[in-house]
């Protein structure tokens, strides 16, 4: 369970790094220590849309000294952190940009919680901050960019022209700068606005003729090749056009539950999801958000668990691999097939 959220901030008076929530901690020490439930792994999420970032000062070291102490005194309410950084609705506000600073600091900070205090650390990053397949190596600190592809108009989907709040690549640098492995898993946000995602399961599709089900887990399949592949990032000094990848025992993928309208925000279909988990051996997946669920007849949790069962089980009778081609970059031989991913 992700509890959203928590803030890195400045105490007032002494100007020293302290952690700042509005979550009822009670309510998630009751939720952890629920009889049963002592598997479930719960961690706080760093962030948030029209959220604050980190204000400059005090050093990573500081910054995970906060977050361990802070987690101390609330009884170890939680087993570690998730990054989920963001934009803001005011594309001049400060946080409609990263510094390098903010994203050097992010870094450091999981090394040293996953190091020095034995913590869990993860990322949510928005797919257009973490695209593994981006047309090119552009790397940006800006969060209020047009989303590719739909940065022209056209008159086959809705209107997103106007719209600018996507990123492009910046957790690349935190997931670089930290090492892969440092991420017990990295969360796709495919529920983005506009996202990759959303354009080539929906408009993509439409225009090559492909079945809604089909394009999300051939999309699906794709990203997790080319993250294991490898892609490149120019992320500037002083690492340069640098090669990015995920294992896929790492990657999560973040769908969006009943809130979702399939337009603006991509809808995952039921089967889909269990192609996906029967086709790639990937984490897991992930979505936002639980107080939705219900929401449309929309029961995520469900939808994800019985997938995974299925996929598990081998109990799926409409699944036919022959009904999908394998990627090229499968094909030749460049990449693991389907049963080693």
């Amino acid at each position: 369970v992700c509890w959203s959220f928590v803030h890195f901030d400045l105490d007032v008076e002494t100007k020293s790094p302290i952690i700042r929530t509005d979550l009822d901690l009670d309510a998630v020490r009751s939720v952890r220590n629920h009889g049963g439930w002592e598997d479930v792994l719960h961690v706080a999420a760093v962030g948030g849309w029209n959220a604050p970032h980190p204000p400059p000062g005090p050093t990573a070291a500081d910054w995970a000294e906060a977050f361990a102490d802070f987690n101390a005194r609330e009884g170890n309410a939680f087993d570690g952190l998730d990054w989920d950084l963001e934009g803001h609705d005011d594309r001049d506000g400060p946080t409609s940009q990263f510094s390098i600073e903010t994203l050097n600091m992010m870094a450091d900070v999981s090394v040293l919680l996953k190091e020095r205090y034995g913590l869990s650390v993860s990322m949510a990053p928005a797919e257009s901050y973490l695209d593994s397949l981006a047309e090119d190596d552009a790397f940006s600190l800006d969060l209020n960019l047009p989303p590719r592809p739909w940065d022209e108009v056209d008159p086959d989907a809705p209107a997103a022209d106007g719209f600018a709040h996507a990123g492009r690549q910046c957790y690349a640098r935190v997931l670089h700068r930290a090492g892969s492995r440092t991420f017990d898993w990295v969360s796709i946000q495919l529920y983005e606005k506009f996202s990759r995602f959303l354009h080539e399961s929906t408009v993509g599709a439409r225009r090559r003729g492909t079945e809604p089900t089909n394009a999300q887990v051939e999309g699906v399949t794709a990203r997790t090749v080319k993250f294991f592949d490898g892609f490149r990032v120019d992320l500037g000094p002083p690492y340069g056009r640098t090669r990015i990848s995920v294992d896929p025992d790492r990657l999560v993928y973040g769908f969006a539950n009943g809130w979702a309208d399939g337009e603006k925000f991509v809808k995952v279909e039921e089967k889909a999801l269990r192609q996906i988990f029967r086709r790639l051996k990937i984490r897991g997946a992930m979505f936002w958000t639980i107080e939705e669920e219900g929401t449309a007849g929309i029961h995520m949790a469900d939808m994800i668990t019985r997938a995974i069962r299925a996929s598990i089980d081998d109990e799926e009778e409409d699944f036919d691999d022959d009904d999908y081609d394998d990627d090229d970059n499968i094909r030749d031989g460049k990449s693991p097939d389907r049963d080693e991913l």
